[in-house]
């Protein structure tokens, strides 16, 4: 009997794909180096590599998700999809003051944990739409041919990618890029 239940089970879950998702998150810093009389603002202005639109930024996130998929053809030419890895990579750039005056460091760590908060919003967008591109690859039905199947796939994926940027874009103007949560400087 047990035989039984076991290859019914099997059975029922044949027809799903795998699904992985392998995530490699990194953080790389920049040092700043603070001088006796110079703002905080200013010297992370100064030493920041992070660029954009005429901006400096002191934190950046940059994620790139790939996919991976295999498929099974049927005799007929019909095709569906049998596994698919998805991966994540993320690297965070932060900033790493050297100074010796204990009063800006301890304005930094409370500046730099809510640039990391902020940064790690950037993070879970990134997640959450690399586990979206993975289970609609995964879930897609079987297709009329292996071509028409990969288009499926590699569209949904684009499309998912354009709309995590948008997330990103849209999260940043409500928290004005973290500002709003305590990563502001600005009264330095």
């Amino acid at each position: 009997m047990r035989l039984v239940a076991v290859a019914w089970l099997l059975a029922q879950f044949a027809g799903l794909a795998c699904a992985e998702l392998q995530e490699n998150i990194r953080s790389t810093y920049y040092s700043a180096e603070h001088r006796a009389g110079t703002m905080l603002l200013a010297t992370l202005n100064h030493y920041s590599p992070i660029r954009q639109n005429s901006q400096i930024f002191h934190a950046y996130t940059g994620w790139n998700i790939q996919w991976n998929f295999r498929w099974w053809e049927e005799r007929d030419g019909r095709c569906r999809i049998t596994s698919n890895q998805t991966r994540l990579q993320v690297e965070i750039t932060l900033p790493r003051l050297v100074t010796s005056d204990p009063a800006v460091r301890r304005r930094f760590d409370r500046y730099l944990g809510a640039l990391r908060a902020h940064e790690i919003e950037h993070v879970a967008i990134g997640r959450r739409y690399a586990r979206r591109i993975d289970e609609g690859i995964r879930r897609l039905p079987q297709m009329t041919s292996c071509a028409a199947l990969s288009r499926a796939a590699n569209t949904l994926g684009e499309k998912l990618l354009q709309e995590a940027v948008a997330a990103e874009r849209e999260m940043d103007r409500q928290t004005a890029h973290g500002a709003r949560q305590g990563a502001t400087l600005q009264e330095d």
